[in-house]
């Protein structure tokens, strides 16, 4: 893909310099009235031929601008200003305009000036042989040179420059036109326009042809994009982006958004009519292609104020098939989420109602068997401060579930609770909730197996729940190490075997225990599994500090419990009631190791049932980073194939070679079936006029007709010109 902008605004900045060149000399009645101090070694004035002339170390001042000159002479017969020898305007941001004569009207309308130069203060430079103004709205420049880069002391030419023969800017509407302009690379001529025209810095919005890109692709071939842009209204816009390649087709996509004053809505899509998605077989190969069909995506988001407390909205993603996304390279999701909701915000409390729809782009998913959310609504509402500071709460939860094929469910829930904080005589930190919940479910379809077969049937629940957690924050200090130790003890109480068989469960299918819900009442994800009996979880958290930037910090813990057995799978840590021990450990002696680990270990043995260990290490300039994950067999009993046995390490490097190279390199391998999944290779140079990014990564999985491929991608920054990308996928 190729990417060439123009740097308009640097040239429209020549023209606006040129005007205050103009407006610095020239100053007709009534136009500007603020005063010019001329200075020069003689200032004579003709009455006979109507000239006033100033010669020797001329110095114009007016409002920040400063004009330098040998010679100044105002013709008021003719009504022309000329200027000769030396001319500099220096403007008040620090730029400076360098010209050999100048010579214009005294109303604006017409004039030239010759060999021109404009150093920016950025460093830019930009010249031009001559520059002619007429009509008063079309300022012309004749072999105009623009360029950031610095000469090089080996070589007459800088880095990168674009030459053009003519640039063109007409002010009356707005428009900037180029003759025969070129891209330069250390001399050699890289890109060449015979003509384009664009906008001035003074359009905001104009209807037209946007930056071109083309590329190759190994699943589309060569392809080339070229958006256009329809201004609707200053609020609405269209953008239309034909993509036209060798192997796939035509794909036409676009944009549509429209601003109002209560919200924003955007929608966009694509369509192609191109060989169909193709399924793989149990030996891993696709059937080949027959025919063509249609094939693309629609998209949108849409957020909205309705009122001072009122929000709502809409997310919209829908795709033709599970691979024309990755395969347009527009997206690698593998499951679309459409969303459409409102809510209120009133106070503390908080009221919504939300509709979901699921898109499952994964290969060994059934589609009918994905539910569609409608609705969900949930309510929160709080009391002020109550008896000893104490406060009360009321939730509801209302949730429907359908699906095409299997189990359909709907679930009324709501709960009120007491909450009461405090503080102990020790400095001990408690608190205290109490809590009542009711569930009433309504099922078609068997809750155990989630089948259709099993026809409706009713089945509630009342969950009463008691929370006491306590802390002890204990702080100190040892030399000049600071400590914090926290043992923490929390107490909950369910009464009965709460998890009926006629009670499905939607949303608590996925969990893990670990330290970040050691000492939450409930450790799953929803509320369709509640963990009956009594629970006590208890840990001991830390973190030191120490000179030099020395961190350790960290969290062990475990719990016991007397629910009923069978509530957790095995391999889960909580399939016992004394469960196992789980923890956190955070290490940083200094700015060259970073270490951060988190484990379950079994409670008998202490054998690691799962490690997760991250690593940071190296000085700036060569730095190493590693991440490996390890999940035993025993978790494969977990409903969840997320949660299957798993080990993988991601490895990778980077080296600050000098201060302008930097390189990379990332690995990812799954351990468990010894291969590689992803490498990644990167180069990133940078100069004051140049930012040179070159990544080279393989992808070894499959999916649909997309196969194994190797991305090469080079992206160029050219500064305050815009970006160069090359791409290519290659098998």
């Amino acid at each position: 893909m190729v990417e060439w902008r123009v740097p308009w605004f640097l040239l429209a900045l020549v023209f606006w310099m040129f005007a205050r060149v103009d407006s610095a000399l020239a100053r007709p009645a009534g136009l500007d009235t603020t005063p010019i101090v001329l200075n020069a070694d003689l200032i004579s004035y003709s009455t006979a031929e109507g000239r006033v002339t100033a010669i020797g170390n001329v110095e114009l001042h007016q409002d920040g601008r400063t004009l330098l000159t040998d010679r100044i002479a105002y013709d008021i017969e003719a009504g022309t200003v000329a200027a000769t020898g030396n001319i500099i305007l220096i403007e008040a941001s620090g730029d400076a305009v360098f010209a050999d004569e100048l010579m214009l009207d005294d109303r604006l309308t017409a004039g030239f000036v010759d060999g021109i130069g404009v150093l920016l203060e950025d460093g830019s430079r930009i010249a031009a042989v001559k520059g002619v103004r007429s009509d008063g709205r079309t300022t012309t420049l004749d072999r105009a040179v623009y360029s950031p880069c610095e000469v090089c002391a080996e070589s007459d030419e800088p880095l990168w420059q674009i030459k053009a023969e003519r640039v063109v800017h007409d002010q009356a509407t707005g428009t900037i036109a180029y003759r025969n302009a070129r891209l330069e690379v250390a001399g050699v001529p890289v890109l060449y326009t015979p003509y384009f025209y664009h906008p001035d810095p003074s359009v905001e919005r104009r209807t037209g042809f946007l930056v071109p890109s083309f590329g190759s692709d190994s699943e589309l071939g060569f392809t080339l994009e070229t958006p256009f842009f329809i201004d609707l209204a200053p609020n609405r816009d269209l953008t239309l982006v034909p993509l036209v390649t060798s192997q796939a087709g035509v794909f036409l996509a676009g944009e549509y958004r429209d601003l109002q004053t209560f919200g924003l809505t955007e929608l966009g899509g694509g369509i192609t009519y191109t060989n169909p998605y193709q399924r793989r077989n149990a030996d891993g190969q696709t059937e080949p292609a027959s025919g063509n069909e249609v094939r693309g995506f629609v998209e949108g988001r849409g957020r909205y104020v309705v009122s001072e407390r009122d929000r709502a909205g809409f997310d919209l993603n829908l795709a033709s098939d599970n691979t024309v996304l990755e395969r347009y390279n527009i997206s690698n999701a593998d499951v679309l989420q459409n969303h459409a909701y409102v809510e209120r915000f009133d106070g503390r409390d908080y009221l919504a109602a939300n509709t979901y729809g699921f898109q499952t782009l994964r290969e060994n998913d059934d589609q009918d068997e994905i539910p569609i959310v409608l609705p969900l609504a949930v309510s929160k509402l709080y009391s002020g401060r109550l008896i000893w500071g104490s406060q009360a709460d009321w939730s509801s939860n209302v949730l429907g579930l359908t699906r095409d094929e299997g189990l359909d469910t709907r679930r009324l829930s709501s709960e009120i609770g007491w909450h009461l904080p405090g503080i102990g005589r020790f400095g001990d930190v408690w608190s205290l909730r109490l809590s009542t919940r009711g569930d009433v479910y309504n099922t078609d379809g068997d809750p155990q197996t989630g089948s259709g077969d099993g026809g409706v049937n009713t089945a509630g629940r009342l969950v009463p729940t008691a929370n006491l957690d306590w802390g002890l924050p204990l702080v100190g200090t040892t030399g000049s190490w600071s400590h914090l130790i926290e043992p923490r003890v929390s107490f909950n109480y369910t009464p009965g075997n709460l998890n009926d068989s006629d009670i499905p469960n939607e949303d608590s299918q996925v969990f893990e225990f670990d330290e970040t819900n050691l000492f939450k009442p409930s450790r799953f994800t929803g509320i369709d599994r509640v963990e009956s009996g009594a629970r006590v979880s208890y840990g001991l958290g830390f973190n030191s500090l120490g000179p030099e930037a020395w961190r350790l910090s960290g969290l062990v813990g475990q719990s016991l419990r007397s629910g009923p057995d069978g509530l957790y799978p095995q391999g889960s840590g909580l399939e016992d009631p004394l469960s196992d021990f789980v923890g956190r450990f955070d290490v940083r002696p200094s700015e060259l190791l970073d270490l951060g680990y988190r484990f379950r270990a079994d409670k008998t043995t202490l054998a690691l049932r799962r490690s997760d260990l991250t690593v940071a290490f190296g000085p700036p300039r060569l730095r190493f980073d590693i991440q490996y994950l390890r999940l035993t067999e025993e978790v494969e009993e977990i409903a969840s194939e997320d949660l299957n046995s798993r080990e993988e390490i991601v490895a990778g490097f980077r080296f600050q070679v000098f201060d302008s190279l930097a390189i990379g390199a990332r690995t990812r391998r799954d351990l468990k079936e010894d291969r590689t999944v992803t490498n990644q290779y990167g180069l990133v140079y940078t100069n004051p006029c140049l930012v040179l990014v070159a990544g080279l990564e393989q992808n070894f999985t499959q999916k649909g007709e997309l196969d194994d491929e190797v991305t090469f991608t080079v992206r160029i920054s050219l500064r305050s010109l815009g970006d160069l990308d090359a791409g290519t996928d290659i098998f």
